[in-house]
């Protein structure tokens, strides 16, 4: 993403927190760019109208708690795979999947 030298021609000066500054060390080298280059990046490519932190909070929890079903789906799986079904089983994975379902649903409310 290297830009050729005289198209960048202003400069920004800003303060960071120790903190903030690490972490955008760690995610500028992790994309393989500068600083300066890694934040062009997020500017540009970052949508008209950004999610707000409580949103992105929501998702987040929404998407461990799908995470939670599926470890759920998966031991129900394990059992039927061992042999060791039973029908409480079965209905714990219909009630585990459409949990995940409506948690879907609502994923995609929030986001839509």
């Amino acid at each position: 993403m290297a830009r050729p030298k005289g198209e960048n021609t202003l400069r920004k000066h800003f303060k960071l927190t120790e903190e903030t500054a690490k972490i955008l060390a760690e995610r500028s080298q992790a994309e393989n760019m500068n600083e300066s280059e890694y934040i062009r990046y997020l500017l540009l490519n970052q949508s008209e109208h950004p999610r707000s932190r409580g949103l992105e909070l929501e998702i987040m929890r929404l998407r461990n708690e799908i995470n939670k079903i599926g470890v759920n789906v998966n031991q129900i799986v394990k059992n039927n795979n061992s042999h060791i079904y039973s029908n409480s089983d079965k209905i714990e994975l219909k009630s585990q999947m459409h949990k995940a379902v409506d948690l879907m649903e609502h994923m995609i409310e929030i986001i839509g």
